[in-house]
């Protein structure tokens, strides 16, 4: 195989180097791991006996990928192997090495299980109920941190000293001994393993038993490691471990690309203590970037040059094509920044981009939902990675629903109100409410049954009260929503509704409960509150923007429409199968490329953190940006936002990290050249929403309907309806179309003239 040839030099540098000890500092798009699956193959047909090998890498799709590779290398040059290295993670490796001598270690045998989420939660409440102190959130929470972190390092209960335990923590050492012990002798009873433990038994018997230590050694002539940057002390202590004294050592990565040290990855093991432990190390850097215009990677290479002690690496396009340069712009706001995002997508797709060709990197999740909002104004078909739709949460599809009812109180969305929270209906009442709405005509709803009926059900107290505490409440929103004479106004009435009901209670409360259970696994997850929060937002800049007309011109903002854009949002259906834009957060980026790329929310607190900024740690947050900006390969455009936070009120600046890069800075544009929609204030002259109590408005529903902008409806016409989404008329009655909702809502009859649906305009 004249490998020299298919790599540049440096790449045949690193794949053939005869190095006992190597390290490959490989730069976005050097083709890491064409280079390593090289050295794989170009060693074993060197002669080295590929079940001596082992390749580490960091997910079960890269190592099926490089084995891949690898096998179609050695069949091109006609090589017949009857084994194959060995290439898996870190932990599907332990496991394999535990499975044989496991048995070494009191109370296990080698038939053990891992331990998911859901029984290592388990077994941590059940130790925290003993507590004398009980199992309050942040007491569990920073118990199991703890013991997560000390696991991480490898360090086993009878190791734990006092020095261990932080100052001002709110456990004692005695209480922490209690718990890890505890849950270790758990776990061993039921013969399960966590995670870390696959890694701590293995280092532990390997350290501990020669005559294990000894055979293993023998096994193996080959290491590699991939995404070494990404390894923590004890999974480099275990490699160690499993080396003889002229075991062959490779590592690649990139300590400018390490953005996972909340997961213990520690960048000084490829930068420094691979040169303290072995002193031959080698070293070659891939600089030759195959992947993006020299353009962009000047100003990757210019912003991680502001982090101290890394090992010295610009890189170099290969194609020697400067390409486009980087663009930024602010806005002033982040719906406007979404908003020209979203148009600047539809030019290039104009100019014939592919939707796949298009990636929009941000810091975190939650900051999806004004992009996916403007993305499907603008019909452009795209794919959240790394995380669910905001609007296919269910607390989001929850608090709709509580909307939905003003407006039509459909079954669909009562049945959700009714599980949130809880009103105690089971599956009895509920099958015994849908025989009686037959019973009282087809017009009748879930809704009418248990506003008007409820006593013909047999309801116990608790389901009576709480029944009548959520139509209360929504009486007196509906009220409020008559009275309301600004969006402000609206805004308030649907905080004290959603509080009224009790559903940010019961928001708060599965909050609660989620971060219990992941106390206990020392983790977080997403917060159902902020997501509402993040709804909230999202109302109140709906009734601050302009709705336009059928005829293009400003109208007042109602919460009908609001209801309505939204199931226009949610429509994705008719996209499946298409090629769509990807919106992901950073992390989930790593390893992937885009011929354009677009990187938002450059705000300080947002990118960087707030977090960060408190602990003055903006190395990672550097590293993370970097790698969001090297997975662009022809454009890249970074954006930022103004305003203030809807929460807190403080002002948006750009993030200090814009200040690094040579770009040109640009402010927001002026009123008058932004969109149409910025520039009408809701609410000018006494055009205002009009709503009357709960009965009242069920009437009007069924007696006197009002007239919508076009009540001149044609077989074929397309309506939208805030329920039921999209639609198409196969039928018209007297003042009734028939109106077929496909295949998940089917036929449905509406009344000419309600408010809950509209005829859709050409263009939607």
């Amino acid at each position: 195989m004249n490998i020299e040839q298919e790599l540049n030099h440096k790449q045949y540098l690193a794949a053939s180097s005869q190095a006992k000890h190597l390290r490959i500092v490989a730069g976005a798009g050097t083709g890491k791991t064409r280079t390593l699956t090289y050295r794989l193959a170009y060693q074993i047909l060197c002669g080295i006996n590929p079940k001596k090998m082992v390749a580490i890498t960091f997910t079960n799709k890269a190592a099926k990928e490089m084995l891949t590779r690898v096998e179609a290398l050695l069949e091109r040059e006609q090589v017949t192997k009857t084994s194959k290295p060995l290439i898996c993670t870190f932990h599907a490796f332990c496991y394999r090495f535990l499975r044989q001598e496991i048995t070494a270690i009191s109370g296990f045998d080698k038939n053990f299980q891992i331990a998911d989420e859901e029984n290592t939660a388990e077994i941590y409440k059940s130790i925290f109920k003993k507590m004398p102190k009980g199992d309050s959130k942040d007491y569990c929470k920073y118990i199991t941190s703890k013991i997560s972190s000390l696991k991480t390092e490898g360090i086993f209960p009878m190791d734990v000293t006092r020095s261990d335990i932080p100052m001002g923590a709110l456990y004692t050492l005695d209480e922490l001994l209690f718990v890890y012990q505890e849950y270790q002798r758990q776990l061993r009873i039921q013969n399960l393993l966590d995670f870390d433990d696959l890694l701590m038994l293995t280092v532990y018997l390997m350290k501990s038993n020669e005559q294990i230590r000894e055979h293993w050694r023998q096994k193996y002539d080959v290491f590699l490691v991939d995404e070494f940057q990404d390894t923590n002390s004890l999974q480099y202590e275990m490699v160690k471990l499993f080396m003889k004294k002229d075991t062959s050592l490779t590592v690649v990565g990139d300590p400018d690309q390490t953005i996972y040290t909340w997961r213990g990855a520690k960048n000084e093991i490829i930068k420094d203590r691979l040169q303290e432990d072995f002193s031959d190390l080698e070293t070659v850097v891939l600089d030759e970037n195959y992947r993006s215009t020299q353009n962009i990677l000047d100003v990757a290479n210019a912003l991680i040059q502001h982090n101290k002690n890394r090992l010295k690496k610009d890189l170099i396009a290969k194609s020697d094509e400067s390409g486009a340069p980087v663009e930024y712009f602010r806005e002033t706001d982040n719906n406007q920044e979404a908003y020209q995002v979203a148009r600047r997508i539809q030019t290039l797709i104009k100019n014939g981009v592919d939707y796949n060709q298009i990636a929009v990197i941000y810091r975190s999740n939650y900051l999806s939902r004004a992009l996916e909002s403007q993305l499907t104004k603008f019909k452009v078909p795209y794919e959240v990675y790394g995380g669910m739709k905001f609007y296919e949460r269910a607390e989001i599809k929850d608090a709709i629903s509580y909307l939905r009812v003003a407006i039509n109180p459909d079954d669909f969305s009562f049945k959700r109100i009714l599980k949130a929270p809880s009103k105690g209906i089971g599956d009895v009442t509920l099958d015994k409410a849908m025989m009686m709405k037959e019973q009282l005509g087809e017009e009748t709803t879930l809704f009418d049954v248990f506003l008007s009926h409820r006593d013909d059900l047999s309801l116990n107290k608790k389901s009576k009260l709480a029944l009548d505490l959520f139509f209360s409440a929504y009486e007196r929103f509906l009220l409020a929503l008559q009275k309301a004479d600004s969006g402000e106004a609206i805004l308030t009435a649907i905080n004290l509704y959603y509080s009224e009901t009790g559903f940010l209670d019961y928001v708060h409360r599965e909050d609660v409960k989620n971060s219990e259970k992941m106390s206990f696994l020392a983790a977080s997850s997403t917060s159902k509150v902020d997501n509402v929060n993040e709804f909230l937002k999202t109302i109140s800049d709906f009734f601050q923007s302009d709705v336009l007309s059928d005829e293009g011109t400003p109208v007042h903002p109602t919460l009908e429409e609001f209801l309505i854009q939204v199931a226009l949002q949610s429509d994705q259906d008719a996209l499946e199968g298409q090629k769509k834009v990807a919106l992901m957060t950073g992390h989930v980026s790593k390893g992937l490329e885009f011929p354009y790329v677009f990187v938002t929310g450059l705000n300080q607190t947002i990118f960087p953190t707030n977090h960060a900024i408190l602990e003055h740690n903006f190395e990672e947050e550097r590293r993370l940006l970097y790698v969001c900006m090297t997975r662009a390969q022809k454009q890249l455009t970074l954006s930022s936002f103004g305003g203030r936070n809807f929460m807190t009120g403080d002002e948006y600046h750009p993030s200090m990290f814009l200040k690094e890069i040579p770009i040109q800075q640009k402010e927001p544009r002026a009123l008058e050249t932004r969109s149409p929609f910025e520039r009408y204030h809701p609410y000018q002259g006494s055009n205002k929403p009009n709503f009357s109590n709960a009965q009242t408005f069920l009437n009007q529903h069924k007696a006197a309907p009002q007239a919508t902008v076009d009540n001149n409806y044609h077989v074929g016409d397309r309506v939208i309806h805030a329920s039921f989404g999209k639609g198409v008329i196969t039928k018209i009655n007297d003042k009734k179309l028939t109106v077929d909702f496909g295949p998940e809502y089917g036929i449905k009859v509406l009344v000419i003239g309600f408010k809950a649906f509209r005829k859709m305009r050409e263009d939607e």
